[in-house]
């Protein structure tokens, strides 16, 4: 089951969504942020954003929630993701 955080009504009414799947795979660990056709997914190791973004294109209340709840995503999805992708592992050179 995909985790979600938790967002104020007005932030679920003007499109905002944050939450990862329980199907990323080997992929960087990453939260996901939505906003009704845009998607950015910042990194739960050091978050930084994986696909250029940047935190002006964030509503300020989402950045603020995202970061209130910094160690419960991470170890949300230690929870989900920590047997085969947890945080503190090392991604793999190539």
């Amino acid at each position: 089951m995909p985790y979600s955080l938790s967002l104020t009504a007005v932030l679920r009414k003007a499109g905002w969504r944050v939450k990862f799947y329980d199907a990323e795979g080997p992929e960087e660990p990453h939260v996901s942020i939505f906003r009704r056709g845009e998607q950015w997914r910042l990194s739960l190791r050091n978050g930084t954003f994986l696909d250029g973004g940047k935190w002006s294109e964030i509503d300020d209340a989402v950045k603020a929630a995202i970061m209130k709840e910094w160690h419960t995503l991470r170890s949300e999805w230690d929870k989900l993701h920590g047997k085969f992708n947890p945080i503190s592992s090392e991604p793999e050179e190539e």
